[in-house]
């Protein structure tokens, strides 16, 4: 699943997150919701268990785009930030 919104100007960062408890179809169906609705979003594109963002910094922040998916309940953990290039920071 893949939407991409047309901010093509905008500035960009990439997240990429681990979320464990994405496990069936239809969990991934509702994280592609989740992460469509938030603001700042420009790409959000669902892999097995997990997230690859490309979002604007200036709109929304990495806290912000996992603290979405928990409130869904889904353990969402960072695994890759290209702003400040860490690696392995999933709490999942």
């Amino acid at each position: 699943m893949n939407v991409t919104h047309p901010h093509h100007t905008l500035p960009r960062a990439e997240l990429d997150l681990a979320i464990a408890n994405m496990d069936t179809p239809e969990l991934e169906k509702v994280a592609q919701v989740i992460l469509n609705r938030l603001p700042g979003i420009h790409t959000a594109r669902i892999v097995e268990r997990g997230a690859w963002i490309e979002y604007n910094p200036e709109e929304i922040t990495k806290e912000e785009i996992c603290g979405a998916l928990e409130q869904s309940k889904f353990r969402a953990g960072i695994f890759q930030d290209s702003k400040s290039g860490r690696t392995g920071h999933s709490s999942v």
